[in-house]
């Protein structure tokens, strides 16, 4: 798979970012609920005079009573709600950043792993011809055997080395499949793209690119909106729900001196207005108010730390990236030569052994940091790609 494909795989099969995706259901649900009226109440009552004068008095209530909300309340809720399901699919894009670009580190330290291992392969091979000559050159008396000890020891060296690559790849793929959740032990072969070659682009487009695209910035900005929402909200629960009842009532009532009274009927309507007491919110409404400052805080502050992210990720990757221009342009070729130069001259026997595994030392030092600054190169470039925010993010929320 290619980098894209590998980022897609996860962005589907990743649990965590599963888990993100059923926030927003959750969002969604929670504001279904917000925009729910109370239940309504029956009422039920009775009353008699059978433990007194029990002379038939009596009068029964049956009704019903709803509560509503007069200052808005509903639509408060309803917006605080809305903001969640904004804000859990911001969290979740946001998530799915940082994986892409835990996705693509890993990835192209892999690229940096494997070509490593191509050096050793490579190193291995000419240390193998060397070997070879050397213990015909010991048979015909021309070295010593000190000389095929050193070819044989270097040659065991660079297998260690090998092998040590390989572990690491291991583990690096096992880290990766679990990235992709898929089982540890997974096959898999990454379609690498060769390393970039262009020029970063100017700071100015990247920092703008990045506050545009950020999925924590639009977080942040949301995270105001939430707070103002909640200070709405405070400010409709100065005002508690009004009541309002409607019954049926039947009574007698017994006179003295009278003939039995008639049952009477009576429809009811029952108004309760709560007393809206302000030292009963005025907590609430503070807290709220502060909440929308330390919000606009929050947000500044993130503002910053992106510039600052970008800016130093940016200025870390042009650095590195004009560091291992110079080493495939210059310093590896000089090496490559010297080394030709030493094993001609070897196996025609101008020049010592010592000579010519001193410049393949040389050549493969080289050759390792230029690898080991071709991966912080593209480390960089992978922070800085997920400073951008430059990675294909999904926005399909559909539950």
């Amino acid at each position: 798979m290619t980098l894209d494909q590998l980022i897609e795989t996860a962005e589907h099969d990743n649990q965590n970012l599963r888990a993100a995706r059923l926030a927003i259901d959750s969002a969604r649900a929670r504001l279904v609920q917000a925009g729910a009226l109370p239940n309504p109440k029956i009422n039920v009552g009775a009353g008699s005079d059978f433990a007194f004068r029990n002379e038939g008095s009596y009068n029964a209530l049956v009704g019903i009573s709803q509560d509503f909300p007069i200052a808005g309340r509903l639509q408060h809720q309803k917006a605080v709600a809305q903001v969640d399901i904004e804000l859990a699919q911001t969290e979740f894009l946001n998530a799915q950043r940082r994986l892409a670009g835990e996705i693509a580190a890993n990835s192209y330290h892999m690229l940096v792993l494997d070509r490593q291992i191509q050096v050793r392969d490579a190193l291995s091979a000419a240390e193998e011809r060397l070997a070879s000559i050397t213990r015909s050159r010991f048979k015909a008396a021309e070295v010593s055997e000190l000389d095929v000890n050193a070819v044989s020891l270097e040659l065991q060296r660079i297998r260690q080395e090998r092998l040590l690559l390989q572990l690491q790849r291991r583990t690096l793929l096992q880290s990766l499949n679990q990235q992709l959740g898929r089982p540890a032990n997974s096959p898999l072969e990454i379609a690498m793209p060769p390393p970039p070659v262009d020029e970063i682009p100017a700071l100015e487009s990247v920092l703008s690119k990045a506050l545009l695209q950020r999925p924590d910035q639009r977080q942040a900005s949301l995270q105001i909106d939430r707070a103002q929402a909640e200070l709405g909200l405070a400010n409709a629960k100065r005002w508690e729900d009004w009541s309002v009842g409607l019954g049926v009532q039947q009574g007698r009532q017994d006179i003295v001196g009278s003939p039995p009274q008639p049952n009477e009927r009576a429809l009811t309507l029952s108004v309760t207005v709560p007393l809206s007491l302000r030292s009963r919110t005025e907590g609430r409404l503070t807290e709220a108010a502060i909440g929308v400052r330390q919000s606009r805080a929050l947000s500044e502050a993130l503002t910053q730390q992106i510039r600052n992210e970008v800016a130093a990720a940016h200025a870390e990757t042009a650095s590195l990236q004009a560091l291992s221009k110079d080493f495939e342009s210059t310093l590896l070729p000089v090496s490559a030569r010297n080394v030709e130069l030493a094993r001609k001259g070897y196996e025609h026997g101008l020049v010592s052994l010592i000579e010519v595994i001193q410049a393949q030392r040389q050549e493969f030092e080289l050759k390792a940091a230029a690898l080991n600054t071709l991966d912080q190169f593209l480390q960089a470039y992978a922070r800085f790609r997920t400073a951008v925010a430059d990675y294909p993010l999904l926005t399909d929320f559909s539950p």
